[in-house]
């Protein structure tokens, strides 16, 4: 009876131990990402995933980079279905399931990146997060520390591009919105338009089936675009941020102490991020004109000029909800 009894301890120790193992990771989750392992957002999905696990709430952040789960849009339906739980890529590909965020990616409609970030900050984007819960099935996480990314948005091209002249006579990459294709297209800023995967830009460029693409600046040297558009504008666009989104139904099967590890995690990455981006920025415009890279400076008066008058007409026309572009000028500081 006493070696029965000793066995029988011995497998609920066991027992235990292995329990133990499991409820270490209880809960993984999939964060994925479009951009190259080399790049400084993909190094802060990395150090998310760490700092989640450093706090020991049960949690395993598994990083898939480059489109391994598919491409930006196809990412964030992964996670409006479930089939994936995070996805850290441009707030921009969002606007399907929140109407006014589209007016994030209105270029030359933002005074700079104070005016973009009290928009960020106000009851206007209140309501975005909202509709993105209500329509996508998902959440931003990472709310606390802006991802600044960037530190701003250039356009990278195979001849200069510095006037709307110019640019009317361009083959502009664009992804897959509607909004962007307005903003940019025919119908906006006059550039012809073509939708292409962000994995088959380089050679896109390379082949001429584009002549340009918009980019943050940060991405430029990790994805080696300067190779093939040797002209890089400071175009200065748009702000913008890099969101990592959530599944809703996943967030809200954490306990409190696994969300509070996930947004502290995500604003420790997010700060390293910011850092990153800044400090090397010199480094990358070394690089880019050691490659054989021009960069060149952009009157944006004209640009901006040509964005009032169509925000205006749009709005008039119902594609603007109305008074939303008073709304956000009124943001800015005077």
């Amino acid at each position: 009876m006493k070696l029965k009894n000793t066995k029988l301890m011995a497998a609920i120790v066991a027992l235990c131990v292995t329990g133990g193992a499991a409820s270490a990771a209880e809960v993984v989750l999939r964060l994925g990402n479009d951009v190259a392992p080399a790049s400084i957002q993909a190094k802060a999905n990395e150090l998310f995933a760490a700092e989640v696990a450093k706090r020991k709430v049960g949690i395993e952040v598994k990083v898939f980079h480059t489109n391994q789960l598919g491409t930006g849009v196809q990412q964030i339906q992964n996670v409006k279905l479930g089939v994936q739980d995070l996805v850290n890529t441009g707030y921009e590909l969002f606007a399907p399931f929140a109407s006014d965020l589209k007016i994030g990616s209105a270029p030359f409609t933002f005074a700079d990146r104070d005016h973009f970030e009290a928009w960020v900050r106000s009851p206007m984007f209140e309501r975005i997060q909202e509709d993105l819960i209500k329509n996508g099935n998902q959440r931003f996480i990472n709310m606390g520390v802006i991802w600044r990314r960037g530190p701003y948005r250039v356009m990278i091209a195979k001849h200069p591009v510095l006037t709307l002249e110019d640019l009317s006579k361009v083959k502009l990459r664009v992804w897959e919105a509607e909004a962007v294709k307005r903003f940019w297209g025919k119908q906006g800023l006059g550039a012809t338009v073509v939708v292409l995967a962000l994995a088959d830009v380089y050679l896109g460029l390379r082949q001429g089936v584009v002549e340009a693409i918009n980019m943050p600046m940060d991405l430029i040297v990790p994805m080696k675009f300067f190779e093939v558009g040797k002209h890089i504008m400071n175009t200065r666009e748009y702000p913008q941020f890099v969101a990592v989104s959530m599944n809703e139904k996943r967030w809200q099967s954490l306990n409190s102490d696994q969300r509070k590890a996930i947004t502290e995690s995500a604003d420790v990455a997010g700060t390293f991020y910011n850092g990153q981006i800044a400090a090397n920025l010199e480094t990358w415009k070394k690089e880019i004109v050691a490659g054989g890279g021009t960069i060149h400076d952009v009157d944006r008066t004209p640009f901006i000029n040509k964005m009032r008058e169509l925000h205006a007409k749009w709005e008039k026309e119902g594609y603007w909800r109305p008074g939303m572009i008073s709304e956000l000028n009124a943001l800015a500081k005077k």
